[in-house]
């Protein structure tokens, strides 16, 4: 189920930094946040802690991906790793702003799979792997391209827009912890996530939203929705920061088996094209197998025979896949538990972004089958905190070509 979160107040969600006198707030805001705010509702109640967790373990809440409130949303997701952009001029061609039009956004990620596959089989190309900007009157150089996008649809006409929130800063005086008063020469700084954004077609403004899945029991869903209707987010709740309204919508994200099928039809038409320029490519018209991704919406936790690890491994049936080939960057896997007052693990993680391609040599439907409970279930460890959440083979991954 998808929900639709509306910020109606400006929201500071992030880390507690105990080195820094700013509170920075996130550009998304993470499923943990929307269940400890479920928690603390249920805490009020007072419900005991088992009562807390059965009520817990009832509902998994992922990430929620911000978008403008612009004609209709299709979807909302972060780019991956893989996707670059022109370094003079960047941003999508397909974006609503004439202002905001770049030389497009592109994704090199399946180009790439095709090169090196037909490496490994042998054939040899004259010229390195390598992208610029397809602008006649540019080629420069491309650059990794660092957001979250949304896909608008008005009328026949789509349009990606490059999410820009705002962040409006305000600086207080601290408070004393033992006192309950002003704490002399200590200042900081909370910088908050504003409710609105400038519109698309840079006519105005309009309201910012977030889209994410939510999955469990009917009653604990609804449960949340009552408990976010009452209960901020993020910190500072006295001070005029958190309040949110929560409401059902639909998302029109490909389905899994169509992604799959237009992955690997990218990928074999791609073959095609850089055979003709290889020497000593394969006789074989296709690569063997079917290829997939696992792209990440969440930071991930991975461990290999109990040593952290970037790289996780997939047990399909009785088959362990290894990535043939992945991109990420490590992050750190860490949080505050507002209910009960405790600093969470801290953990190495892969970023959100971070991108695995495997290779499945069996039956097409069992793989089907298998990714949609990973979608459903995210990878690695703790999933219940909204890290490893996923989807199989990102819709971005497809544009080979700027939009």
């Amino acid at each position: 189920m998808w929900l639709l979160l509306k910020p109606e107040e400006p929201l500071l969600v992030g880390d507690v930094r105990g080195d820094s006198q700013f509170l920075a707030g996130r550009t998304y805001v993470p499923g943990r946040v929307l269940r400890g705010a479920l928690a603390i509702d249920l805490m009020r109640e007072g419900k005991t802690s088992p009562e807390i967790l059965e009520t817990m373990a009832g509902i998994r809440v992922w990430n929620f991906f911000p978008a403008p409130r612009w004609h209709q949303i299709e979807y909302a997701l972060p780019l991956p790793l893989t996707a670059v952009t022109c370094k003079t001029n960047p941003g999508f061609v397909k974006a609503p702003s004439q202002v905001k039009r770049g030389h497009g956004v592109v994704d090199w990620l399946i180009p790439f799979l095709a090169y090196r596959l037909l490496e490994l089989a042998g054939a040899r190309f004259p010229v390195p792997f390598s992208i610029e900007c397809a602008q006649d009157d540019c080629r420069a150089r491309m650059e990794w391209k660092e957001s979250f996008y949304s896909v608008h649809r008005h009328g026949d006409e789509i349009s990606y827009v490059a999410v820009e929130p705002v962040f409006h800063a305000q600086t207080r005086v601290a408070l004393s912890r033992h006192r309950r008063a002003s704490f002399e020469e200590m200042l900081y700084t909370a910088s908050a996530l504003a409710p609105e954004v400038k519109s698309p077609d840079g006519e105005g403004s309009c309201p910012i939203v977030f889209l994410g899945r939510v999955q469990g029991e009917t009653r604990v869903i609804e449960r949340l929705e009552e408990a976010l209707s009452r209960t901020p987010i993020g910190a500072m709740h006295n001070r005029g920061y958190g309040r949110v309204s929560l409401e059902r919508c639909d998302v029109r994200l490909p389905p899994l088996a169509e992604r799959l099928k237009l992955f690997n039809q990218t990928l074999q038409d791609l073959w095609k094209d850089l055979k003709r320029i290889a020497v000593d490519a394969p006789d074989q018209e296709t690569p063997e197998g079917i290829y997939f991704t696992i792209d990440l919406l969440s930071p991930a936790v991975f461990s290999v025979e109990g040593v952290p690890s970037l790289r996780p491994l997939l047990v399909i049936g009785d088959t362990v896949l290894k990535p043939l080939l992945w991109v990420t960057r490590p992050d750190i896997a860490s949080g505050w538990s507002t209910a009960w007052g405790l600093p969470k693990p801290t953990d190495l993680a892969a970023r959100m972004g971070s991108v695995y391609v495997f290779r499945w040599e069996g039956p097409r439907d069992e793989l089907v089958s298998a990714l949609a409970a990973i979608e459903q279930q995210g990878i690695g460890e703790r999933n219940d905190e909204s890290f490893g959440e996923c989807i199989v083979c990102h819709p971005f991954h497809l544009e080979v070509k700027e939009i």
